[in-house]
């Protein structure tokens, strides 16, 4: 009787710990070859098994499931668990979380913009609540250094830079080169390499990683620093609603800790690879170039006139109370700017994001429908 009796027990343990033993299914989306396939998501999810003592783990698809311009309703309907949302895909779903975006031509630090936008909207009730109506949780963001122009065209003059045809990313950076005396245009990232092999662009409005992320050195023949601009307008990690309803307050406490480590190595990976790319680039001959100074001049004039018309954007967009929302990001970015001044790694970097951010949530109504 007292061994059936220890034997149930057993398999009772056994049992209660596999039930305990969740499983997120991401989607980075990118394909396996982005960092966040090779290193951010295994990071997490090493991190995630070992702050909640093995209850959580996941695995992630990378491509082929879910594309980044499918994120929103994939998360919503459950058709996976995590994933990377882009807000201009969804501009609709995303009008207060999408502040961020708009105020892109504000600093140079990417680890301070990328922690300033996760603050603001950790912190923003309104951008939580888009996300709740879509059943995602907010869980930080990562951002890309700086925007230059990768050119096959020589560009050092505004004269240089008139006419061409420019590759933008969204209607921020279209402004500033239509301002410049170029002609914006659009289309995906993965067709960058044939349109400015084929003449149909003459430069792109990027960041120098993507020289090596999407295997630019062919085409490219000139990078002009212009230093105007990142990406910074997606959430790398969202985590679906019905996933974090099931996690307990200290579960989902890990699970924003953990999601930190995905976003730091990826804002330190975007660092690294814009060091290594420029080395690869002027091996194969491609030259850098300082604009000339009227160059710099119109660049930065334009940028504050673009700054200074963003609250009436914003309002005309539906924000409400704009001018407090972009003060606010401002002093955030500025409080960010000082704290990662003496930051060296991404692991440094995910705690004290995790520590001035996500250890101050409420755990028990954030991310609440």
């Amino acid at each position: 009787m007292k061994k059936i009796v220890m034997t149930a027990a057993i398999l009772a343990f056994g049992v209660i710990n596999y039930a305990q033993a969740d499983t997120i299914r991401a989607t980075s989306a990118f394909g396996p070859k982005h960092v966040m396939a090779q290193a951010g998501y295994p990071a997490l999810f090493k991190k995630l098994k070992e702050l909640t003592d093995g209850r959580w783990t996941g695995y992630d698809t990378p491509s082929g499931l879910v594309g980044p311009n499918e994120m929103n309703s994939a998360l919503r309907e459950g058709i996976t668990d995590m994933g990377p949302v882009m807000f201009p895909y969804f501009s609709a779903d995303y009008i207060e979380s999408g502040i961020v975006g708009d105020l892109s031509m504000l600093g140079t630090d990417n680890r301070a913009i990328a922690s300033a936008v996760s603050e603001y909207i950790a912190t923003c009730p309104e951008c939580i609540k888009e996300f709740s109506k879509n059943g995602q949780v907010y869980l930080g963001s990562d951002a890309t250094t700086a925007y230059q122009l990768l050119s096959t065209k020589r560009i050092e003059s505004l004269n240089d830079l008139k006419g061409l045809r420019v590759r933008t990313g969204g209607a921020t950076y279209s402004y500033i080169i239509e301002k410049m005396g170029a002609l914006p245009v659009y289309f995906p990232a993965s067709e960058i390499f044939e349109a400015l092999s084929s003449g149909v662009a003459d430069a792109t409005y990027s960041s120098i990683p993507d020289l090596k992320n999407i295997q630019l050195y062919d085409a490219v023949k000139y990078v002009t620093l212009i230093d105007k601009g990142v990406f910074n307008a997606a959430a790398m990690t969202n985590l679906s609603q019905r996933v974090w309803d099931k996690m307990s307050l200290e579960d989902r406490s890990s699970m924003a800790r953990a999601a930190q480590y995905a976003q730091t190595i990826a804002i330190y990976s975007w660092r690294d690879t814009a060091a290594e790319a420029e080395k690869i680039a002027k091996e194969k001959g491609i030259e850098f170039i300082q604009p000339d100074k009227e160059f710099v001049k119109r660049g930065n004039d334009i940028r504050d006139e673009y700054m200074a018309g963003v609250t009436e954007a914003l309002t005309k967009k539906g924000v409400t109370n704009a001018a407090a929302k972009v003060d606010r990001y401002k002093a955030l970015l500025k409080k960010w700017e000082g704290l990662v001044a003496n930051v060296t790694t991404s692991d440094e970097l995910a705690e004290l994001r995790y520590k001035e951010i996500w250890s101050k949530v409420d755990m028990k109504t954030y991310g609440s429908h």
